[in-house]
């Protein structure tokens, strides 16, 4: 190639990188904005997923503290209705602990 051929595609060229950078700065563009959706989106299920969670969670909870107040009103009951019975097992029930420990004791 000569010289004046040079010259001549030199522009041509110039024009050419210039479009190429301008289509890696349009796709970069469109990729951060793509990204941004993405994680928009992706934000958005995650807090429905962590309200959902809580939703059920506490569902479960309450469940729970109910059927823990009914056993405990149940033992209530049972020992306003039968006092006597009730301190006849504790004394076992303490008796029982103090010869377990009194045997680690020894051992």
């Amino acid at each position: 190639m000569n010289n004046e051929t040079l010259r001549s595609s030199f522009p041509a060229t110039q024009q050419d990188v210039s479009n190429l950078k301008q289509t890696a700065t349009d796709a970069v563009n469109d990729l951060g904005t793509t990204a941004s959706v993405h994680a928009s989106k992706a934000t958005s299920q995650v807090k429905d997923l962590v309200g959902h969670f809580q939703d059920e969670g506490g569902e479960q909870l309450d469940q729970a503290k109910g059927k823990l107040l009914d056993v405990v009103n149940s033992v209530r009951d049972y020992a306003s209705e039968r006092p006597l019975a009730c301190i006849g097992a504790a004394l076992a029930v303490g008796f029982f602990i103090g010869l377990s420990r009194r045997g680690n004791a020894r051992g």
